[in-house]
């Protein structure tokens, strides 16, 4: 179309359709002159009026398409009367109008397992990644709203991938918005599965149970290298482990990885504990080695694996007058602890509740704790809430620290086999 049709005479000039400004995925941009006239233009930067480098020409109207930033440098020319040079930049905005488009990115941890992205309630299936690498993914024909995607991968190896049931990632919402060029089209967005974002760490592994959980709650904790010396409130260390990472058990199941991301670089103990009823309340037993930190190490995996033991220990208490809690109902934990050079401490805490018997003023209980590992020496001692003291802290400080002081009031050598170990006190 002729924009003047009456100025014939003078150089002529150039329209470019769509005008510069904003665009998704890709934008055709019609140059035409407004009389028949040829028309060149530039993409590099150089000034197609003196250089050829990079100069396009051709008759009027001529196209040129684009899918990134570009400014464009052009004008027409006819019968040796060349226009004014004009330049406009064009900017892609994002994708196409319509659509969220990036990549997961895929730890260890999914690798070999089937890996799905949800957008809201629709899954798209990702494959089974071989090795830990990035799967783009494309969603098109979207509306104007929030868009919620979380990536997931089969924890269970089950064929299903179901959320909170299988492994996935933290929800990213898209706030999709058609009428803007810049919220129309999102596209490189991340969506981390059992990955890291850079300079962060990742710590992954498997922690092996005895026979599936019943009752219990499994977590591993990351807990500063000096909280395990002494070096953090007993009441403080009880509430980190308390407030670890899940880990979702079944019923049928006995090994379970884990993978913990966006770590700091730098070292930390990784403490994973089992958390469940005994005969007296809510029993832990917990594997850390606090002599030997692992090292976590920015944009890599550390792996770390944990195997808890298949005995049980158990047992009766029996606490003369000089022990026993005063007031007839007593509580107590009996704190367990094996430690190696090789494999670091075991702890396990077991509640009971001692009942007193009047004729002889004695008081019993009895105890008992599971997953022990096997072949080890087990030392027992026995806490109490007698004269107001903490029986939960004072047995979780002499259990997890090394260089705590106390003797033992047994000590039990396990092989593979359950162990009974009868303690009694004056």
């Amino acid at each position: 179309m002729l924009i003047e049709p009456d100025a014939e005479l003078g150089p002529p000039r150039v329209k470019a359709s769509p005008p510069a400004g904003p665009f998704n995925g890709e934008v055709t941009i019609t140059f035409e002159s407004e009389r028949p006239a040829t028309i060149f233009y530039s993409t590099n930067g150089e000034d197609p009026r003196t250089s050829s480098l990079g100069r396009v020409s051709g008759e009027s109207p001529i196209t040129l398409t684009i899918a990134a930033n570009t400014s464009v440098k052009y004008f027409a020319s006819v019968d040796g009367k060349d226009g004014d040079l004009e330049e406009g930049t064009w900017l892609r905005a994002g994708g196409p109008k319509g659509t969220i488009s990036g990549v997961v990115v895929v730890g260890g941890f999914a690798v070999n397992k089937e890996v799905g992205l949800f957008r809201n309630q629709e899954l798209k299936q990702l494959g089974k990644p071989a090795m830990p690498t990035e799967i783009p993914f494309l969603f098109t024909g979207l509306r104007t709203g929030n868009h919620r995607l979380s990536a997931i991968s089969d924890r269970n190896d089950d064929g299903a991938l179901i959320p909170f049931l299988d492994f996935q990632s933290a929800t990213t919402t898209i706030a999709l918005d058609l009428e803007d060029p810049f919220k129309a089209g999102p596209e490189n967005v991340r969506i981390y599965l059992g990955a890291s974002g850079s300079g962060l760490g990742t710590l992954r592994g498997t922690i092996t149970l005895p026979r599936p959980p019943a009752l219990q709650n499994l977590q591993i904790s990351l807990l500063d290298p000096g909280a395990l010396t002494g070096g953090l409130d007993p009441a403080a260390l009880l509430q980190q482990l308390q407030n670890g990472y899940q880990i979702i058990t079944t019923p049928n199941e006995t090994e379970y990885p884990y993978v913990i991301t966006d770590l700091m670089p730098g070292q930390v103990n990784p403490v994973p504990s089992l958390f469940g009823f005994g005969n007296g309340g809510i029993a832990l037993n917990l594997l850390a080695n606090p002599l030997q930190p692992v090292t976590i190490v920015a944009d890599q995996e550390t792996v770390a694996d944990f195997a808890f033991g298949p005995v049980t220990i158990s047992g009766d208490l029996v606490l003369g007058s000089m022990s026993a809690p005063t007031g007839g109902l007593g509580f107590g934990i009996v704190a367990a602890k094996t430690a190696s050079l090789s494999t670091g401490i075991q702890a396990v805490l077991m509640p009971v509740i001692f009942m007193q018997d009047t004729t002889t003023m004695t008081s019993r209980a009895s105890y008992s704790g599971a997953a022990f590992r096997g072949n080890a020496t087990v030392n027992l001692r026995l806490f109490t809430n007698a004269n107001g003291a903490n029986p939960i802290t004072d047995a979780l400080t002499w259990a997890v620290n090394p260089f705590a002081a106390g003797m033992p009031h047994a000590t039990v050598n396990t092989q593979m086999t359950d162990v009974v170990s009868d303690i009694s006190l004056p």
